[in-house]
């Protein structure tokens, strides 16, 4: 009976695909976060956990097997032996994040983002970014205070369904919802933060979203007048 391999080829022979994860896996250790597919970040995630947890353990062994394996051994070996090992004193595995961020062009492919997690500042890590742009995009849309109705959705007692497809798509929308909200407190959690203090850096980008998009209204008007007068150009205030 045939064996299921234990890893994924990702459509490689062999001597390429450890060359390729051996340069993905340091290129991650080195520089904290990456872009690549999403095969190669779940293929990538096992070998950067194994990477840290020998660098938590720190004998003279664990080293050799990291410098046998990563490249720039100079520069990798103190992060994962000094900066990582202190980062995850208290945490036994689950080191990284894969965030999906759309399809490459071209061919299609999946990505993601993955990244090192940041316990000692969480607000620097790309997943707590873009759910503050993602509040921020919600505010902007209902230009109301956000993070407080994000954080308990309500079902509109007084709402009435002509079928069972328009309950249904409510109903998927709320959980929607409360499965947003379950990931604000995860990260509000995370960062030791309030939600008066989210709210604060929500105000921030939607203000300076705001200022771009003047700014950018600006432009095309200016752009505007000068196509109707090229010669004599009035000033704009």
């Amino acid at each position: 009976m045939h064996a299921k391999s234990k890893h994924r080829k990702l459509n490689m022979h062999s001597a390429l695909r450890r060359q390729v994860l051996r340069n993905l896996t340091t290129d991650l250790i080195k520089h904290g976060r990456i872009e690549t597919t999403i095969p190669r970040a779940k293929e990538l995630r096992r070998l950067v956990d194994k990477m840290i947890t020998l660098g938590k353990r720190g004998t003279e062994h664990d080293r050799n097997q990291i410098e046998a394996y990563l490249y720039q051994p100079k520069a990798v070996v103190p992060l994962l032996m000094d900066t990582y090992a202190k980062r995850f004193a208290d945490r036994p595995g689950g080191f990284t994040r894969i965030i999906n961020i759309g399809h490459r062009k071209g061919d299609h492919a999946p990505m993601a983002m993955i990244e090192i997690l940041n316990t000692e500042n969480p607000e620097s890590e790309v997943a707590f970014s873009y759910l503050v742009k993602s509040l921020a995009n919600m505010q902007l849309q209902e230009e109301t205070k956000i993070v407080d109705k994000a954080l308990a959705p309500a079902i509109d007692a007084k709402a009435v369904f002509t079928d069972k497809r328009a309950f249904k798509k409510a109903l998927d929308e709320q959980k929607s919802k409360e499965k947003f909200a379950l990931k604000i407190t995860k990260a509000m959690k995370n960062a030791g933060m309030s939600a008066e203090k989210l709210q604060e850096i929500v105000d921030e980008n939607v203000n300076k979203a705001q200022a771009f998009q003047e700014a950018e209204a600006s432009k095309k008007v200016n752009r505007y007048v000068k196509e109707l007068w090229p010669e004599n150009t009035p000033a704009m205030r």
